[in-house]
């Protein structure tokens, strides 16, 4: 439960989503990965440090779609070496999470959880 609503823990979480970055035209990318803190965003075309972004994907077994507000908080452009075997892209810190968004995301951690337990 600590995991979970700390935010520590990063989970797999691939699916496609539409961005739209200052107030520019919505575009397409996939998320990697999710938490209730950020949510990396796999795209090669970077966008600036603090940028706000606004991110819209739906969840596993979720109808409605989960629209987030949050800001650029580190970018990950192609390399030789790249980090964590990550695609370029860029995390998304999210900012003021409603309820109903925080308690989907914190499904899709919880499932990941119940189907990857740590050992003790």
């Amino acid at each position: 439960m600590e995991r979970r609503s700390t935010g520590l823990l990063r989970v797999p979480f691939i699916r496609r989503c539409s961005l739209q970055l200052s107030g520019a035209p919505a575009t397409h990318a996939f998320l990697v990965n999710i938490n209730v803190l950020g949510t990396y965003v796999a795209r090669d075309d970077m966008p600036h440090l603090g940028e706000p972004v606004n991110v819209r994907f739906h969840t596993p077994d979720n109808e409605r779609e989960v629209i987030v507000e949050g800001v650029v908080a580190w970018l990950n452009p192609r390399q030789q070496h790249p980090v964590h075997s990550l695609p370029p892209g860029f995390g998304v810190s999210f900012r003021d999470l409603s309820e109903a968004n925080r308690r989907s995301i914190e499904d899709v951690v919880e499932e990941y959880i119940e189907r990857h337990p740590v050992s003790p």
